[in-house]
C-alpha cells in the first residue's frame, strides 16, 4: 500500500476542521435562537438593587439620587 501524499493529508485535515467549525457554528446559531438575550433590567429594578447593596455595605446610608453616566464620543 502506497503512503498518501502530504498534500492529501493536509487537505483532509483542513476539510475536517472546516466541517467541524461549520457544525459548531450551526449549533450555536440554533442555540442562540432558542435562548435569546435577556432584556435589560428595568430602571426601578436596578435602582432597588443599588439601594439594597448600599444599605448592605454601608449600614445607615441611603441612596438619594441616581444618575446615569453617558460617555461622549470624542470629536475629531
Amino acid at each position: 500500500m502506497e503512503p498518501l501524499p502530504l498534500y492529501l493529508i493536509c487537505l483532509n485535515a483542513f476539510l475536517a476542521v472546516l466541517i467541524l467549525l461549520s457544525v459548531l457554528a450551526l449549533f450555536l446559531r440554533v442555540l442562540t435562537s432558542c435562548f435569546p438575550a435577556r432584556l435589560p433590567l428595568a430602571r426601578s429594578t436596578l435602582a432597588a438593587a443599588i439601594s439594597t447593596v448600599v444599605a448592605t455595605r454601608y449600614p445607615g446610608a441611603r441612596v438619594t439620587r441616581l444618575e446615569e453616566l453617558t460617555q461622549e464620543k470624542p470629536s475629531l
